[in-house]
């Protein structure tokens, strides 16, 4: 998979821009300000149908714009897929594939699998429980449509369970039943699902991190809060609503299930965002992202696009020398850096300059 072009018209601080990336590795520079990173989070928007930053759709449009538009080219398989991601104030989203309209913006996932890596990943990522569920979240949904089909359930019984224990009132034992079995039917697939993807990240997640850090350190990550592997997701976790039900009805809302389970990532043995130095989080976090792609190379088939906002200066000389040499294994990078990068240091990057 390689994104050939990428036109904006317009998004962010892009009134028309149009880029050129006919090449397996492309460098973006350019000083700070210029839109690099805002580059590579159009050709995500094209991938999730969604910021990758977790912004709304609205903060993408420019302040004198009422819409955004960002279409892409794209190589897959040899042939030419045209993507196209439109939002609007008024209209909404709406996703377009070769032309034609898709019925929802969540049929765009699939069609072009980016794995992304952003500085500020480092302390929002790696330092809070839900932002590493969404890892997850986006990493599946791009791999597994019966996945996302089971997290979008999931959320849904979700909000209509929490709705029923708010309103003390309303409650009634059969409702609440029906919606708790529902929950962990859904939230059981999700555990499931979510922990067969671990299991398959271990061993390119240890190996990206070997390469990259010293030969001291130790990193990996963990799942906390479902059963064991091997066991009935489901039942498990219809048992632990029923022990929780007391406490959730005078809360008020669900306490336990997939949107409370974390994934701890561990320098040592100990949880990194409490005990990691910052370059111990950083190695951590690219080398998830590196796990990712080849995750997502084995389960659907072909590699996706990496992209990698200014990642060389979140890393020490020897880290950074590690993962350019690294690069080479992938079909394609899209690497953005606020300076062109030294000679020699890199080889065959297509460098696309954003200053005048």
């Amino acid at each position: 998979m390689k994104v050939e072009s990428v036109e904006l018209h317009p998004f962010r601080n892009f009134d028309r821009a149009a880029f050129s990336m006919p090449a397996e590795r492309v460098l973006i520079s350019g000083r700070n300000g210029r839109g690099k990173s805002n580059v590579l989070e159009a050709i995500a928007f094209l991938s999730i149908g969604k910021s990758v930053r977790g912004a709304r759709d609205q903060q993408a449009v420019p302040f004198s714009d009422s819409h955004f538009d960002i279409s892409a080219t794209c190589m897959r398989g040899g042939r030419p897929l045209r993507l196209r991601l439109y939002y609007s104030r008024t209209e909404g989203k709406q996703a377009f594939v070769d032309g034609d309209a898709l019925d929802g913006v969540s049929q765009l996932l699939g069609r072009l699998r980016t794995v992304h890596f952003a500085p500020e990943d480092v302390a929002l990522v790696l330092r809070f429980p839900a932002q590493r569920r969404r890892l997850l979240d986006v990493l599946l949904s791009q791999s597994s449509p019966a996945y996302l089909r089971h997290l979008q359930r999931y959320q849904r019984v979700l909000a209509q369970r929490n709705a029923l224990l708010r309103d003390a009132l309303q409650q009634d034992a059969a409702s609440l039943a029906t919606w708790t079995e529902q929950l962990a039917l859904a939230g059981g697939e999700v555990r499931r699902l979510r922990l067969q993807a671990l299991a398959l990240l271990r061993n390119p997640f240890a190996a990206a991190a070997a390469r990259l850090a010293p030969s001291a350190e130790h990193l990996d990550f963990a799942y906390r809060g479902a059963a064991d592997a091997e066991t009935d997701q489901a039942e498990a976790l219809r048992l632990h609503l029923e022990r929780s039900a007391t406490r959730e009805r005078q809360l008020g809302h669900t306490l336990v299930g997939p949107h409370r389970d974390d994934l701890v990532f561990l320098a040592d043995g100990r949880a990194a965002d409490e005990y990691a130095s910052e370059g111990q989080l950083k190695t951590l976090l690219i080398a998830w992202k590196l796990a990712e792609v080849a995750f997502l190379e084995d389960q659907a088939g072909g590699q996706p696009v990496l992209l990698l906002d200014d990642v060389l200066s979140e890393l020490d000389e020897a880290r950074s020398s590690a993962l350019l040499e690294m690069m080479d294994g992938f079909e394609q990078v899209v690497l953005t850096s606020p300076r062109p990068l030294a000679p020699g240091s890199v080889r065959g990057f297509l460098d696309l300059c954003l200053d005048p």
